[in-house]
């Protein structure tokens, strides 16, 4: 028995009062680094927060079929701003390969796709979330939240919000009062690398995931 105590208090010191697994702190930090790009509307501005250069990725789910993503990758030496909108059969199998691939490039604020008319039908979206979205702790703080995780050992987390919100809604050509599921994940691996992505869920039927790393 006392043996047991003395284990449970040690589980309890590591884990449950982790200060890191409190909401305050993880609102803190992904609101004081996602503020850094939510919103940029310029994606060239985002050369500012990042001048060796940045990744921005998003990945939705179409009609539960297909993958559809955009990858974009911004050059520091040149500053140009280039990549890929790809269809791939949603799979198990990760060496699936895309049945469509359009070359992207953002010019002048404008997306200039190789079809422009294809990349229509696959990728709905009026730009990127970041160029509507702002995030902040505030904005955090306001949520009500769903669920929270942080992982010791690598010092990844997850935060789950329920939204109604008209950006976000719009964006996604919902209903203004339509709810979603919004979250945050990241990892606090390296100070110098910067990765934070955001999901939007609707009733766990539209899957949505957007990221931007340097």
């Amino acid at each position: 028995i006392i043996y047991a105590c003395i284990l449970g208090g040690i589980f309890f010191l590591l884990f449950g009062c982790n200060p890191r697994n409190n909401r305050a702190y993880l609102e803190k930090r992904i609101g004081t680094e996602m503020s850094r790009v939510y919103p940029t509307n310029k994606l060239e501005d985002l050369f500012e927060q990042f001048p060796d250069g940045f990744k921005v990725e998003q990945v939705y789910i179409k009609r539960g079929t297909y993958l559809i993503e955009i990858t974009l990758q911004g050059d520091s030496s040149n500053h140009t701003i280039s990549g890929v909108l790809t269809k791939t059969r949603a799979s198990d199998d990760i060496t699936e390969k895309p049945e469509e691939t359009i070359r992207v490039d953002y010019i002048d604020g404008k997306f200039i796709f190789s079809d422009k008319e294809k990349a229509k039908e696959l990728w709905p979206f009026d730009g990127f979330l970041f160029q509507k979205l702002t995030i902040n702790q505030s904005f955090l703080s306001s949520l009500s939240m769903k669920s929270k995780s942080y992982n010791g050992n690598n010092g990844a987390f997850d935060i789950d919000y329920s939204i109604q919100n008209q950006t976000i809604n719009q964006y996604f050509h919902k209903n203004e009062r339509e709810q979603a599921t919004l979250g945050f994940g990241s990892s606090n691996r390296n100070d110098d690398y910067y990765y934070y992505s955001v999901t939007v869920n609707y009733d766990n039927v539209y899957s949505f995931r957007e990221t931007v790393s340097n």
